[in-house]
Parts: C-alpha cells; structure tokens; sequence
C-alpha cells in the first residue's frame, strides 16, 4: 500500500526550525557552562604600600570532588591556577560532597598547587558533613596551610598583607577576633571564608577585601527564576561577583564544581585572580 506524505506548511517549518533552534541552544549552553573561566581583577587599595602593588592572589572554591566530580576536573583547576603564577592561593573549602573517601584524591591534586608565598586553606561545610578531622589529616600530609581562624602576613616584611582565614559559618565557628591578632596597624587585609555570609558577622571595615564561595552562583542560573527555588536566605543574599558590605567589599566565586546534578546552566565554573593595586 502507497502512502503519499504531504509537505509541511509553512507555520510548520517554522516552527520545528524554532524547537531545533532552541534545543541547540540549550545544549550548546549546558555545554560551555562546563568552560572554567578565570576571572581577573586590578583591585585597588587606598594607600597601598608600593612593594605590595602587583602582588598577586589566586581564590578558588567548591570544587565537590566526589562521583560527578573526577579528579580530572580539580587537576584542570590546578593547571590553570599555576599558569597564573599567583604569588599566593586561597582555598575556600568544599573540597568533597558526600564521602570524606574523596579527600585523599582531591588532596593529591590540589598539592600540585604552586605559589612562592604559599597556599592556604579554610574548610567548607562539606568538610564538617563529612570529616573535618580526616580533612585536617590529609590537609597536613601537604604543603597547603590550614588558616582557620588564624592570620599570616605576606610579602615585604615593612609592608606586609595580611591574609585572614575564616572558618566556615553553617559548620564551624568563625573567629575574626583570632584571625587578625597581630596584623600590623594599617596593613592591608585579605579575609577569606566558604561562606558569604560570615561577611555579615565582621566588624565595619574588617578587610580591604572578602573572598567566599558556597553559592555556586545558583549552579542552574535563571534570571528571574532561580532566585525563588533557593531554600536559604542566605544563599538567595549572596549568588555571585561583587557586593559591598559593612565589613568590605567582598567577592564571591562560583566555584569549580557543582553539586547534586552535575549541570552548569549560564553559570561557568570560575577561578579568581585578583592582582592589587595602589588606589
């Protein structure tokens, strides 16, 4: 039996052109989603002492190495941190999601990490949901320095930065009192933390900047949309890029990895390279 298929109309054609069209979108977007970008900034700083300008610092967060987030994809952070040639690198926790199994591989790659004037690490929630004594074993099998709650002044010893760690607000207990004892009168300050809202918490004028993370920028990014599916106030507060707070400006990343669906949607993977800068 023969059967002849009629041509499809006009308004047809449009439209399965318009489903193709949109279709593709979606996936070429899912797609690039998974691009790390590196975010750069000249960051500048009132009175910047001269020996501190130029100075150089690398911040990365969440990189929720587990399941869905192979080692590969923590090794590519690294490789792209190290072409930087940051003089020092910040670590803001949530270096696994659901097993403290995962913290020997991450560990392994992320102690690949290369900065003249060291790297340093905060824990995550994650840290705390899973292990934060077998984050702290590994951590000391490697180079990288736990900075909870404690201070460290970088570069020129006459005009030092003052690089403050902060533990983790939903998990631990941050402590900004410890975190700057002994900064010099007048450095400047760098604080950093996994979550933005400990910003919150900081006296007025704490430090010249803040770096978090923990948002992921929302992961699955809709404008208009996402904001009213995110169950935390706090999370829907803070999303992602710059905000000006009482305790300073701070920046928050939207990290390396992803948790849950491992699908990024208009919101790419990130590593931050903030250089100072004499205002």
């Amino acid at each position: 039996m023969h059967y002849e298929r009629s041509a499809p109309s006009r308004r047809e054609v449009i439209k399965r052109s318009m489903q193709g069209a949109v279709a593709a979108g979606v996936v070429f977007t899912v797609g690039t989603s998974q691009n790390l970008d590196v975010t750069r900034m000249r960051f500048p700083v009132p009175g910047l002492p001269k020996p501190l300008s130029g100075f150089r610092v690398a911040f990365a967060s969440d990189f929720h190495h587990g399941v869905y987030v192979p080692a590969e994809t923590l090794r590519g952070a690294v490789d792209t941190i190290n072409a930087l040639r940051p003089h020092a690198i910040l670590l803001g926790g949530d270096y696994v999601t659901a097993s403290s199994t995962f913290f020997d591989s991450a560990f392994d790659e992320l102690a690949c990490l290369r900065a003249p004037h060291g790297v340093f690490s905060v824990p995550g929630n994650h840290e705390y949901w899973t292990s934060v004594s077998k984050y702290r074993k590994t951590l000391g099998r490697t180079r990288i320095v736990d900075l909870t709650n404690r201070g460290v002044a970088l570069g020129a010893s006459s005009a030092p930065l003052w690089v403050a760690g902060l533990d983790d607000d939903w998990g631990g207990g941050p402590d900004p009192s410890a975190a700057v004892a002994g900064a010099p009168h007048g450095a400047c300050r760098i604080a950093f933390t996994h979550n933005p809202v400990t910003a919150d918490e900081l006296p007025p004028g704490y430090a010249n900047l803040i770096l978090a993370g923990h948002t992921h920028g929302w992961q699955v990014y809709v404008p208009g949309v996402t904001r009213f599916l995110i169950p935390s106030s706090s999370m829907r507060k803070y999303r992602a890029g710059f905000y000006d707070t009482p305790a300073g400006r701070m920046y928050v990343t939207r990290g390396v990895g992803t948790i849950g669906v491992p699908v990024r949607v208009w919101c790419r993977p990130e590593v931050v390279l903030v250089e100072l800068a004499a205002a």
